[in-house]
């Protein structure tokens, strides 16, 4: 099998993505699919291990999403063409080649940086639902965001309360930029204190983000298995 290698528009996209502010609100659902085309394009588009037990939610989520990259795409030029198709989305362009390219050795080494929980922690905090590292990416540092999906990403209870009640006319279910509802960031986060408010001011629980997933689809696939069962009692 030869090496992989990565094409230099590649590299500028993961460089761009390693710091961009967007992926605060992107799910793991988009995370994971990043992750695994991340393989499949640096590693091989089988992935190069045994599919890890029942009990490490983790990593057999981000097993199977390496998985299905790689059944999906084929290669490893179809995994990075769909690649920088996300990488667009979430603002990147051919421009930061240019600017931010990434050494070749680490993208090379089998052991790769994205996957070290240490270089997670660097990076400053939490990568979403999945715990540290479940994306391609390290996580960007998110600015204050005093809106009300900003307050569901960073589990600012006191500040969400004080919006619901100052702005009593507020749509709950107003999706964002990236199609999410406050209630979808909020299952995908893992913070079940907001779930519950956001609940309680009448959010819907059935509504499907971009990719198809309900609340309850991204609190499961999130490994928040309290909330999942909280919402599937809600909706009983």
């Amino acid at each position: 099998m030869s090496a992989p290698n990565p094409s230099p528009t590649f590299t500028a996209a993961a460089a761009y993505l390693s710091t961009s502010p967007s992926l605060a609100k992107v799910s793991t659902a988009i995370q994971l699919e990043l992750y695994g085309l991340f393989k499949c394009v640096t590693v091989s588009t089988v992935p190069s291990t045994s599919r890890p037990s029942i009990f490490d939610m983790t990593g057999r989520a981000k097993w199977d999403a390496w998985s299905t990259a790689g059944k999906t795409h084929g290669s490893a030029d179809d995994a990075e063409a769909r690649y920088l198709e996300i990488a667009r989305s979430l603002g990147w362009t051919e421009e930061f080649a240019e600017h931010q390219p990434i050494p070749e050795q680490e993208l090379s080494d089998t052991d790769d940086i994205w996957d070290d929980d240490r270089h997670s922690s660097k990076a400053g905090g939490s990568s979403g639902g999945m715990g540290g590292a479940v994306s391609a990416i390290p996580p960007p540092i998110e600015e204050t965001d005093e809106s009300l999906h900003g307050f569901a990403v960073s589990n600012d209870l006191s500040g969400l309360s004080l919006l619901l009640e100052e702005q009593s006319e507020v749509d709950i279910d107003v999706l964002d930029e990236f199609g999410y509802t406050a209630l979808h960031l909020a299952c995908d986060r893992g913070h079940l204190h907001v779930v519950r408010v956001l609940l309680s001011k009448g959010a819907n629980p059935t509504i499907k983000d971009p990719d198809g997933l309900s609340a309850l689809d991204l609190a499961q696939i999130a490994g928040h298995e309290e909330i999942h069962e909280y919402l599937r009692s809600f909706s009983l």
